[in-house]
């Protein structure tokens, strides 16, 4: 019983994993409105074709329906029919450029989780790949991802799965499961330098660059592992540091993360022999014609390592100054695999945005919101009997919103208007930013009513960050929302001058005082503000060797 015993624990103690399966983002119930912002798309199930007429059940995974909609297409109507549920649906299906049968979808929903009631036309297709001809049954089901046509003009990102998910072999764990190659390993047992301004930390050999480009003192690692069941490759390497001088065990060479493969080597043994495990998580969709949910799989193998190595003294030329080199005079080493766990996934957990809620699009089309803080103006002197003519001598605001925060502007260069209809420009180019990281900011302000009408344009990118949306919110906006301000007098002369400052809780602190734009737009191009050039920014230029004022902006 004691020998049963021991060798069940120690079968347990080799299984034991190093790497622990992620688990899988799931988007909760509910959520319409997130999920419509990130995820807008179609679930296909049940398609049959049977005389040339096909059925199947489509559900809508941002807005699902009060049970499936029953989809009927014939192939002498463009436009398919649907059960009572499908009126806001409309369903096309056609034959592809291969042959193929491709349904195309176009919906209108609302969505009233988030209080206000918000409108979304969505389009998206998908390709039925596994089942064709005039009578056939598809064993498997189908996302039609989509995109926004309102809101906003806006195609969510959604992820790709990692390499090697579709190869054929990538379920086989197998003799010479992994290569590796290109083994490096060197130890110091002190820090290669002659001159130290804090021993292991700062180096003051010449030539002297950051102090910090020294061979640091401890055990020094590179590999190449490949995955030969997806063809995938890692470079794992470590470089020790002034707190971990040794190889961690294990040493994570990459991923850790739901949907990345993620490799685990441990590295044992003194020179010139040693030893590897090498332990892996990776992704495979196994038979895609009659499957749609992916695997995700975990294997481990091990295998010496008999290096060839030197050792000599280090350049600092004392005793206990040792380097041993060693390289790997085989040009490779296969790793046999055994399967240490696999777990099936839900289908399309791959290739579907993980769940969120609200961000910078979300903020932008739900409740758009301006906040001002550590408001301030004076005006310039302006005749008394002619309160219209007044205009600003210095002002200054803080400005948060949708996907960005305390964009501060000041009284800045007019560019139409007069008097308190003076249009001002808030857009800057001497920020040290690209020019197309700039958005349009103007504003006008009343000095008397204590109006700003302002309009801003700002960028978000959480939902697809290669093809950004511009939103464009204006409005006017009233400051003596809050109370709690401060003004000088204008006393009762024919010129006269004043200004005011708010210093209450909300306008000094983040973000600010509250107001609903009242008018935004959305686009997928960002018209560039002019450039107006910048009081005492560049305002002069050396042409042909002679200095000289600039006629134009910066």
């Amino acid at each position: 019983m004691s020998v049963f015993y021991f060798l069940v624990v120690s079968a347990l103690a080799f299984i034991t994993l190093a790497i622990t399966i992620p688990s899988t983002p799931t988007w909760p119930d509910g959520r319409c409105t997130d999920k419509s912002l990130t995820i807008p798309s179609w679930v296909i199930w049940d398609y049959k074709v049977a005389s040339g007429t096909a059925t199947f059940r489509v559900d809508n995974r941002a807005h699902p329906y009060d049970g499936w909609v029953e989809i009927t297409c014939s192939r002498s109507e463009s436009q398919c029919h649907g059960s009572a549920a499908s009126d806001e649906l409309k369903v096309n299906w056609r034959e592809g450029d291969n042959g193929q049968r491709v349904i195309s979808f176009n919906e209108f929903w609302v969505c009233g989780d988030e209080g206000d009631h918000t409108i979304f036309t969505a389009t998206g297709n998908t390709t039925v790949t596994s089942c064709t001809g005039s009578d056939c049954a598809s064993p498997i089901t189908y996302l039609a991802p989509g995109s926004l046509v309102l809101p906003v003009p806006l195609t969510p990102v959604q992820p790709t799965p990692p390499p090697g998910i579709n190869a054929p072999t990538c379920a086989d764990i197998r003799k010479n499961e992994w290569t590796v190659a290109g083994v490096e390993y060197r130890n110091y047992t002190k820090g290669q330098c002659k001159q130290w301004y804090g021993e292991d930390q700062i180096c003051l050999d010449p030539p002297v660059t950051t102090g910090t480009d020294f061979v640091t003192k401890g055990e020094h690692l590179k590999l190449n592992v490949t995955n030969n069941a997806i063809s995938h490759e890692v470079l794992c390497s470590f470089t020790p540091t002034y707190y971990d001088i040794s190889i961690p065990n294990p040493l994570r060479c990459t991923g850790g993360n739901f949907n990345e493969i993620t490799l685990d080597v441990r590295w044992s043994g003194t020179a010139p022999d040693f030893s590897l495990k090498v332990e892996e998580l990776w992704y495979c969709l196994e038979n895609p014609a009659t499957n749609a949910n992916p695997t995700v799989i975990v294997a481990s193998g091990s295998t010496p390592v008999p290096l060839t190595c030197q050792s000599y003294p280090g350049i600092t030329g004392q005793a206990d100054d040792i380097v041993t080199r060693c390289t790997d005079p085989a040009s490779s080493h296969a790793v046999d695999g055994i399967q240490l766990d696999k777990q099936t996934l839900p289908p399309y957990s791959l290739v579907t945005a993980y769940p969120v809620h609200g961000g910078c699009t979300f903020d932008s089309v739900v409740n758009p919101t301006f906040y001002y803080r550590g408001m301030y103006f004076h005006t310039k002197p302006f005749p008394a009997n002619d309160p219209d003519s007044a205009t600003l001598s210095s002002f200054t605001a803080g400005l948060t919103g949708p996907g960005f925060a305390d964009f501060f502007f000041y009284e800045n260069k007019a560019i139409s208007g007069s008097g308190v209809s003076t249009v001002y420009t808030c857009a800057v180019y001497y920020d040290g930013k690209p020019a197309s990281q700039h958005y349009n900011c103007t504003y006008s302000f009343n000095p008397h009513t204590k109006v700003i009408t302002q309009d801003k344009v700002w960028e978000c990118r959480d939902k697809n960050p290669s093809q950004p949306l511009y939103f464009d919110g204006s409005g006017s906006f009233d400051w003596n929302a809050d109370p709690i301000q401060s003004c000088t007098n204008p006393g009762n002369s024919t010129i006269i001058d004043f200004g005011c400052y708010w210093h209450g809780d909300h306008a000094n602190g983040q973000p600010g005082v509250p107001y609903d734009i009242p008018k935004v737009t959305a686009s997928l191009i960002n018209v560039l503000p002019p450039n107006y050039g910048q009081p005492g920014v560049s305002d002069t230029v050396r042409v042909n060797g002679k200095w000289q004022k600039m006629s134009g902006g910066t």
